[in-house]
């Protein structure tokens, strides 16, 4: 076949079956079949020599596919006997052990934070972290010497290690444990994939067995002083002009590397749709290719010549990049591309994107699932064959009317064309970011063609100046024009975000979903039958258009009749609880002082995964940061009507506390701080929201006193029938805060306090006098207590609610609890479920029935 369309073939039916080999589950079947499939693959590659041409093409095809299953069902059932997550799970065990150090991670940035990190006290000292390749572990607790690699961590900055040295040394191993929150990344997948068993903290400083010389390390050594080298030159010329987000801008689009500014530019992009272009990409070495070419073209330099510099061009280009997946297929690419030519053999653009396919899949099978491994070969592919029947399309007018090119001047065509391949990349990419991400950037494919020529610009002057950039006066010359550059690039690009509908976020469309929008995609843009183009393109804009009405989450609860939902995220030391309706949803406290970005890295993808997209009301308790920290980062995430707290809360008005900041933040967003106090009443949806505490002008002694509490019930509340026949009406939801033994007196004494069906255990189920008599008076069916392991490994509270069904955030992760009225026997009943969050859903811990 012409042009490498077979290679291409080839790449995709390998691509397809490795597909299916991932899915395969460990186990002791999924081993025989993957055995049996290469037995049957070596045998049918043995029967392909002995058919005829026709036998031979069909035998060669299930090979090829057996041979892919397999190859995907080994790297999906690897497991070796000695992995550590094996062995100990998610609890620490310590261990003595012997590693040699693999890759020495780079520290965090302290800038890149959420707005209210820098109020937390508990600033950990500095932490060396390195991967680490395991040698020999050995314990009293009869653990088997594993191998595999684990994280170290060890306390100082690690300056006397480098990578290769081997280490002795006693620390507490713990296994990579299963998410505690919807929406939280489930590190076990990338534990398993990379072979990772979990992390070691080690105690003390660990003792250097061997130390490695820099001719050990000659490879690591040389790429650390080139790139160090080519990042000085390039700072060089543009830390005189550019302030620091320009700066962060143009590094990350040249080499890759991330400086402090990087995360909030990664946000931005993300937000238009645009965040092809911060990364690295086969975009960048093609522009270098490009400029290469005009150079040599300049000289008439012979053609092996021109070959080899696009060689060493792409080799030089993965050398000092940060290497991904997309940058490596582009590496290869480039590097089959100069090799062709230098020999004068050609090259076929099939052939070449599927040589490089193959190999990326061969040397790691779970790039077929990655989705910058999809994204990369389907814009390429879209390229190829989308772009010529768009710009067909897109010439229509010219054939219909044809005194437009008079009037339409003559670089509109060129534009076009331009154009029409960026909407070809822009319908392929689609449905893989559905599938992966559930959004759709609907201005991406128009402003790509502008932003384009900004970006190979940018590309070009950046890589000049990691070249020439420690030459006197190259930083005038290149710096002024870069930053100009990419002053507007970054202003256009802020420019798409702020259009209506920059990035539609829908639910993530199953896989099956995306595979038949993409072959109504290629139906259309390769049938020659018109009706098949027709019918194709139909169901590919009908699959398109119902894909954004997806759930935003899979985790809603799927029951009929459900009237209140609460759901508790595990946050560790702090609080974080959604209360919902059918037709509202309120957020009480949303903060943790457990971790650095609490808020974007855990709440915000909770709230997001548990379904919501806009809050009725955020309500604060008190003014404690482990109760309110998460908030700037929700405001800008999250659409929010109103905002309630204390009095005690506006006081802090000064930008030296953190309240102060979160209220001049909520100003900037159009948000103003609404004060309740005792006997105020909140509708939502039908329930009532009860203020029992503080009263007006109520002063505390300690700040956890003055917490605001809430009783919730609906506007026609129960009725309980107790054992004495007397019957009282029932809150079915009790919100405490941190509330203490002078607020617990006032709660009690208020007139609108009663007995609830569920309560929140004030101030993460710490003990103070008067906690046991709420707890009888509440007369709880159900208690959650929102805690970290450090209070809760204490558990003062226990004896006291022993007898009661009780959820605790750090033990059983995120917890639920949904309040349904069903009818049975001609009867109505509230029934109050409790679940908790285990890892892939939803898992029932009990569930209490009462009599209306």
């Amino acid at each position: 076949m012409r042009n490498g369309i077979l290679g291409l073939l080839v790449a995709l039916i390998l691509f397809a079956s490795v597909s299916i080999g991932l899915s395969l589950k460990p186990g002791l079947g999924a081993e025989l079949l993957i055995d049996f499939l290469i037995a049957a693959s070596a045998c049918l590659a043995v029967v392909v020599f002995a058919c005829g041409t026709r036998g031979a093409l069909v035998t060669a095809f299930f090979s090829l596919v057996f041979i892919g299953i397999a190859w995907g069902g080994h790297a999906s059932t690897r497991e070796s006997l000695e992995n550590i997550r094996a062995k100990i799970g998610s609890n620490p065990a310590l261990i003595q052990f012997k590693a040699e150090l693999v890759e020495q991670f780079k520290q965090p940035e302290a800038p890149e934070e959420d707005v209210l990190d820098q109020f937390q006290n508990a600033v950990e000292p500095p932490r060396f972290r390195a991967l680490a390749q395991m040698i020999h572990v050995s314990s009293k607790c009869d653990l088997v010497p594993c191998s595999g690699t684990v994280t170290l961590f060890i306390d100082g900055d690690g300056a006397e290690f480098s990578t290769g040295d081997v280490l002795e040394g006693v620390g507490w191993i713990r296994g990579v444990g299963i998410p505690h929150n919807p929406g939280e990344i489930d590190l076990r997948v990338r534990s398993f994939r990379n072979n990772n068993g979990g992390s070691i903290s080690v105690a003390g400083n660990p003792k250097i067995v061997f130390k490695a010389s820099n001719r050990n390390n000659f490879y690591v050594l040389c790429r650390e002083r080139v790139c160090g080298w080519v990042d000085n030159n390039l700072l060089k010329t543009i830390s005189f002009v550019a302030p620091p987000k320009i700066q962060a801008l143009v590094v990350a689009m040249t080499t890759g590397r991330e400086l402090v500014g990087y995360r909030g530019l990664r946000e931005s992009f993300s937000a238009s749709g645009l965040s092809h272009f911060l990364a690295i990409s086969g975009f960048n070495l093609a522009v270098l290719f490009g400029a290469v070419w005009i150079c040599m073209e300049l000289f008439h330099l012979p053609w092996i010549i021109r070959g080899w510099f696009l060689v060493c061009t792409a080799i030089v280009f993965l050398f000092v990049v940060d290497v991904e997946t997309s940058v490596l297929r582009a590496g290869i690419a480039g590097i089959l591309v100069g090799v062709s030519v230098a020999c004068d053999r050609g090259w076929k653009a099939d052939g070449l994107l599927a040589v490089a396919a193959i190999f990326t899949i061969a040397c790691d099978p779970w790039a077929a699932w990655n989705p910058g491994f999809q994204l990369s070969y389907g814009a390429v592919l879209a390229l190829r064959y989308g772009s010529e029947p768009i710009g067909k399309f897109l010439a229509l007018p010219w054939k219909i009317f044809p005194y437009l090119p008079k009037i339409i001047p003559s670089f509109i065509k060129p534009v076009s064309v331009a154009f029409s391949a960026s909407i070809a990349a822009w319908l392929m990419s689609t449905p893989i970011t559905e599938s992966h991400f559930g959004s759709v950037s609907v201005w991406s494919a128009i402003a790509s063609p502008v932003l384009a020529p900004l970006a190979a610009v940018i590309t070009v002057l950046a890589s000049l100046a990691c070249l020439v950039g420690s030459i006197p006066g190259v930083s005038v010359v290149l710096g002024y024009p870069l930053t100009l550059f990419a002053s507007i690039f970054l202003w256009l690009s802020d420019c798409v975000g702020q259009l209506p509908a920059a990035n539609i976020r829908g639910g993530v469309v199953p896989w099956w979903w995306s595979v038949t929008e993409l072959g109504a995609l290629c139906a259309c843009w390769l049938s020659n039958l018109v009706l098949i183009k027709r019918g194709a393109f139909f169901l590919f804009v009908f699959l398109l258009i119902t894909a954004l009405f997806f759930p935003l989450s899979i985790y809603a609860a799927p029951c009929l009749g459900w009237k209140l939902r609460m759901t508790s995220i595990s946050v560790g030391d702090g609080s974080a609880h959604v209360v919902e309706t059918q037709n509202s949803c309120v957020l009480f406290d949303a903060g943790t002082i457990s971790r650095r970005a609490g808020g974007s890295k855990l709440i915000v993808p909770a709230l997001k995964a548990i379904g919501c997209s806009r809050f009725n009301a955020v309500f604060i308790s008190h003014p404690h940061l482990d109760h309110f920290s998460a908030l700037p980062e929700i405001a800008n995430a999250f659409e929010i009507d109103n905002v309630y707290a204390t009095e005690a809360f506006i006081n802090f008005r000064s930008s030296q506390y953190a309240p102060g900041v979160l209220i001049d933040y909520l100003q900037t967003r159009g948000l103003k701080i609404t004060v309740l106090t005792a006997g105020e009443k909140i509708k939502f949806d039908g329930f009532v929201w009860t203020v029992l505490h503080p009263q007006i002008g109520y002063h505390s002694r300690i700040v956890n006193d003055g917490s605001l509490t809430f009783q919730i019930e609906p506007e026609n509340p129960m009725r309980l029938e107790s054992t004495t026949k007397i019957t009282s009406q029932a809150s079915w939801l009790t919100l405490c805060g941190d509330s203490q033994t002078e607020a617990i007196a006032h709660i009690l004494a208020s007139a609108s306090f009663r007995p609830s069906l569920v309560m929140e255990l004030p101030h993460h189920g710490a003990w103070s006098d008067g906690v046991q008599e709420l707890v009888q008076k509440t007369n709880p069916n159900i208690l959650i207590q929102s805690t970290g392991y450090q209070r809760f490994r204490f558990d003062k509270i226990g004896p006291v609610v022993q007898n009661i069904i009780r959820g605790v955030t750090c033990r059983d992760g995120a917890l639920r609890v949904t309040w349904f009225e069903r009818e049975f026997n001609n009867r109505i009943t509230n029934q109050i479920l409790l679940e908790r969050w285990e890892g892939e859903g939803w898992i029932e811990v009990a569930c209490h029935t009462n009599p209306k």
